[in-house]
């Protein structure tokens, strides 16, 4: 529940701060979306590196 929550709260800053420098909602939509993922599937993307 922890990474999820965290998930949501840094894919939501990263989205807000794609839309204050580019005004775009498809780049903003982007990194929120990209930021959630690696968040949340993080540890599976590190446990197959190492």
């Amino acid at each position: 529940m922890t990474r999820f929550l965290a998930g949501l709260l840094l894919s939501a800053a990263a989205f807000v701060i794609v839309w204050a420098f580019t005004h775009s909602p498809q780049w903003s939509l982007i990194a929120g979306i990209a930021t959630a993922a690696l968040v949340w599937f993080g540890e599976f993307i590190l446990d197959d590196l190492l």
